[in-house]
């Protein structure tokens, strides 16, 4: 938990930072600007999933944790070698490609400036290189438990961006390269940690860990190039001008950030700490320690995910429009703001299972077993792309949100069997904690809703109002949540709450 606390302190910065980065977004750039930047920042968001934060890091910690000493740091600098031919290799492929590729992600009529989003691709795309550096250097340090540095890191990518935005307002082009240049830093800003700790990659290459390592990249590529799938559905369906205006690509990003704000927050954070605890435990033999860890990370998240869905559900508008009306939005961003709304509320009801899913896929890695995730990955993707097209025409942008809400609940159910069975470890008192988790969430969204539905107003209500209705419901579900689960029994809850108190 203490690891987690420290990951999430680092998330909390660097999501932030991204916060302001789209806060600013809005403000300075005209909405065809921004749609255009949406798809082509998806392009090496999608491989920054395959080579970078999502397969490199997961598949490198549990390999690196099997080997001692220098073997460590060789089996590195073989890794950084591999990365750096496979960046230039897709490098070269998007820059002759990317007409082609942003016509994969549009609709046929789209409502997206197609020439700029391809302009735009071509600059952004070597951001992968640098961010599949810096996810190397991540895996290093968090394979030792060393957290702050890669939490804290992707704020110089966000405080590059930021810094390109003010400089040239409304040029998409220098945003563009403000990516790149923090990519760059995000990777940079690691490498004294590695030195101090004695962990600087030896560059070689090929290591005998080179197999494994790339055994289990396949199907982490597999699961979350399944991922990937979706977001190229969904980008085709809001980038569609007969369901949506201009706008829904920007509306729909707005309220995909606000949502991995929390997920980074409450799940992906706790679920990297004990990703690595589970990984040591593994290479021990330690299968108490094994079955202590899994249970224990999902009661975390769920004890953080459960009243943040609440939140969400509640105070989508005046969250959307506190923090992307705080400033003068540009031209067309009106709409996309409202889009953002529509979205962000049904997502509340996916933060825990995704947040689950996120953190119970990660043990199949750590015991070798690949069969089963990619499996999964692959019928959950099916189903969430069915729900996007029967439900999108019927609900509109929110129909996106309620198909993912679906697909990863059922998802979180089957992975919470699966584990029980596999490792021998039963849910109940996981699920015994959740009902109480979730009844105080409940109580306390109940009473922020009661507090705050006298001053509550739909968009014409002003920027000050819904930043009363915020703070005054968020504080209010907070402390009423606390207040409940301790009396209740929730074991995080009264965890954390003693801790604060220490403090």
């Amino acid at each position: 938990m203490r690891g987690a606390l420290v990951f999430m302190g680092g998330t909390l910065g660097s999501r932030a930072s991204g916060l302001l980065r789209e806060v600013l977004l809005v403000a300075l750039f005209p909405v065809r600007a921004s749609d255009a930047f949406r798809i082509a920042w998806a392009v090496p968001n999608l491989f920054r999933e395959l080579l970078a934060e999502g397969a490199l890091t997961n598949a490198f910690v549990p390999v690196v944790q099997r080997l001692r000493g220098d073997d460590r740091r060789a089996f590195a600098g073989a890794m950084l070698a591999a990365l750096a031919l496979a960046n230039a290799l897709l490098l070269a492929i998007a820059l002759v490609a990317a007409p082609w590729i942003v016509d994969l992600l549009l609709a046929t009529d789209a409502n997206v400036d197609r020439d700029l989003a391809v302009h735009l691709l071509r600059l952004t795309f070597p951001v992968l290189g640098a961010i599949s550096m810096a996810a190397l250097a991540m895996g290093v340090l968090q394979a030792e438990e060393r957290f702050a540095a890669p939490a804290w890191a992707p704020v110089a990518l966000n405080a590059a961006a930021i810094a390109a935005m003010l400089a040239f307002p409304g040029a998409p082009a220098a945003l563009a390269l403000g990516v790149v240049a923090g990519g760059v830093l995000q990777a940079l800003v690691q490498w004294p940690a590695m030195a101090r700790a004695g962990l600087l990659p030896r560059w070689r290459w090929w290591h005998a860990a080179m197999p494994a390592a790339l055994a289990l990249m396949g199907p982490f590529a597999f699961t979350t190039g399944a991922r990937q799938v979706l977001n190229v559905v969904a980008q085709r369906m809001v980038s569609n001008e007969a369901l949506f205006p201009a706008g829904a690509v920007t509306g729909y990003a707005l309220a995909s950030m606000l949502f991995a704000l929390a997920l980074g927050l409450g799940a992906i954070s706790p679920a990297v700490a004990f990703y690595a605890r589970l990984g040591r435990c593994a290479a021990d033999g330690d299968g108490d320690g094994f079955r202590a860890a899994l249970e224990g990370g999902a009661r975390f998240i769920a004890t953080l995910t459960v009243p943040a869905g609440v939140a969400m559900a509640l105070f989508a508008e005046p969250a959307v429009r506190v923090l992307f009306e705080f400033l003068q939005p540009a031209a067309g961003q009106d709409r996309a703001i409202a889009l953002a709304v529509a979205a962000l509320a049904p997502l509340g009801a996916a933060l825990t299972a995704s947040g689950w899913v996120n953190y119970l896929l990660r043990p199949f890695f750590v015991r070798g077993r690949v069969r089963a995730p990619v499996a999964l990955a692959v019928a959950t993707a099916a189903l969430t792309a069915v729900l996007f097209v029967v439900l999108t025409p019927r609900l509109g942008i929110a129909g996106l949100s309620w198909g993912t809400a679906i697909a990863q609940g059922s998802l979180a159910v089957v992975l919470v069997a699966w584990h029980a069975r596999a490792e021998g470890w039963s849910p109940a008192p996981l699920l015994s904690d959740l009902g109480r988790v979730a009844i105080a969430a409940a109580a306390a969204g109940a009473l922020a809703w009661a507090v705050t539905a006298p001053l509550a107003g739909g968009a014409e209500a002003g920027w000050v109002r819904h930043a009363l209705v915020l703070v005054l419901g968020g504080a209010t579900l907070g402390i009423a949540y606390a207040a409940v689960g301790v009396a209740i029994g929730a074991r995080d809850v009264r965890a954390l709450t003693a801790r604060l108190r220490r403090r």
